[in-house]
C-alpha cells in the first residue's frame, strides 16, 4: 500500500488524469437517467446527424469536474481565467436550455477573450512584436480579438457528429503535453484533467452517442485549447501551435467563405461542414472520426517536425496540403478504402 500511495504521490499528473476519469465515468452513469427524466434533449432537427433525442448534458458535467479536480490537486488558476470560463459556461448552458441571440452570444464571447487578452497577452504582444505605436498595438489586439474568438466558436461549429470534439480535445492536449516534455517545459493538472475528462466523456459520446456535449461543454474547451495552444506558441513553437489545430480552422473557415460566396445566411446554424457531408455520403460517425484520427497524427508529425526544425514554415505548408487533402475526399464523397 505504501508503494502506491508513493507511486502517486510521484506521479501527481497521473493522479488528476485518473481522478477526472473516474469521476467523469460515475457521473455520466448516476446523471444521464436524470438528464432524459427532465428532458434535458437534443431534438433532431433537418440539420442534424442523428435520428433521436439525446441528452446534452456533458458540458454540464466535465467542465465543472474539471474545475474540482484541478483545485482537488492545487492548480494555480487565475482569477481572470476562472471568471472567464464561469462565463463562457454560464452562457453556453443558459443557450442550451433555451437558445439565446446569436448577437448576444457573441458579445459575450468577445469580451471574454479581450479580458483574457488583457490580462494574459498584451505583454507578451509588446515583447514579441516590438510595437511602438499606439494604433498598432490596438490593430493587433483587434486581430487576436477576432481570431481567438473565431477558434473558440469552431469548436462549437464542429461538434457535429459522435466523438469528434472529444477526439480533438484528446489529440491537441495530448501533444501539447508530449512536446511540453520534450522540450523540457512544465506540463500543469490542467492538462492531465482534461484529458481524463475527455476520455471518460468520450465512452458515452462514441457512436452511437449516449449524451452529447453541448455548448456549454464546446465552447469552454475551445477557450482551454486556444489557451495552451497560445501557451505554446509564446514559448517560441508559433508554427506547430498553428499546425495542430489546422483541421478545424480550415474546416470551419473554408466552409464560412463557400457560404458567403453563395450568399446565404453565414451566421446562421447549418450542416455544410466537410465532415457533416463525408457523414452523408454514407460513413458512419466512427468512421469519420477514424479518419479525423488519421489526420490528426499526421498534424502531429509536422508539429514535431517544425519543433525539431525551429520553426520551419515549410511544415506548416505540408500541413496545410494535407489537410486540404483530406477535406477535398470528404467534400466530393469519393469512397475511401478503411485502412
Amino acid at each position: 500500500m505504501q508503494v502506491l500511495i508513493s507511486f502517486f504521490n510521484n506521479n501527481i499528473f497521473l493522479l488528476s488524469a485518473i481522478s477526472t476519469l473516474i469521476t467523469t465515468i460515475v457521473s455520466f452513469k448516476f446523471l444521464l437517467p436524470l438528464f432524459i427524466r427532465f428532458k434535458f434533449l437534443d431534438q433532431p432537427t433537418s440539420r442534424s446527424n442523428h435520428k433521436v433525442a439525446i441528452p446534452l448534458g456533458g458540458g454540464l458535467v466535465i467542465i465543472p469536474l474539471i474545475i474540482f479536480n484541478t483545485f482537488l490537486f492545487n492548480y494555480d488558476w487565475a482569477i481572470v481565467n476562472i471568471v472567464i470560463i464561469f462565463l463562457l459556461f454560464l452562457v453556453s448552458l443558459i443557450d442550451d436550455l433555451q437558445n439565446i441571440k446569436a448577437s448576444v452570444r457573441l458579445g459575450i464571447h468577445l469580451f471574454c477573450v479581450t479580458i483574457y487578452i488583457y490580462f494574459n497577452l498584451i505583454n507578451e504582444i509588446d515583447s514579441y512584436l516590438y510595437l511602438s505605436k499606439s494604433y498598432e498595438k490596438f490593430i493587433i489586439c483587434i486581430f487576436f480579438i477576432l481570431a481567438l474568438s473565431w477558434f473558440i466558436n469552431a469548436f462549437n461549429f464542429m461538434d457535429g457528429i459522435d466523438g469528434i470534439t472529444s477526439i480533438q480535445v484528446i489529440f491537441l492536449t495530448s501533444s501539447i503535453i508530449f512536446l511540453n516534455y520534450i522540450l523540457g517545459f512544465n506540463n500543469s493538472i490542467l492538462h492531465y484533467a482534461l484529458v481524463g475528462a475527455s476520455i471518460g466523456f468520450l465512452i458515452f459520446n462514441w457512436s452511437p452517442a449516449s449524451i452529447f456535449l453541448g455548448d456549454s461543454g464546446s465552447i469552454p474547451l475551445g477557450f482551454f485549447m486556444t489557451h495552451f495552444l497560445l501557451d505554446f506558441a509564446l514559448k517560441g513553437f508559433w508554427v506547430a501551435s498553428l499546425i495542430l489545430p489546422m483541421y478545424y480552422i480550415l474546416d470551419t473557415t473554408i466552409t464560412l467563405i463557400i457560404r458567403i460566396l453563395n450568399k446565404e445566411e453565414f451566421w446562421k446554424a447549418h450542416s455544410q461542414h466537410f465532415y457533416q457531408r463525408f457523414v452523408r455520403s454514407g460513413k458512419t460517425h466512427s468512421q469519420v472520426c477514424i479518419y479525423v484520427i488519421i489526420l490528426s497524427l499526421g498534424l502531429f508529425l509536422f508539429a514535431l517536425s517544425s519543433v525539431i526544425f525551429k520553426n520551419n514554415i515549410i511544415f506548416l505548408l505540408l500541413s496545410f496540403f494535407w489537410c486540404v487533402y483530406f477535406l477535398y475526399n470528404f467534400s466530393i464523397n469519393k469512397k475511401i478504402n478503411t485502412l
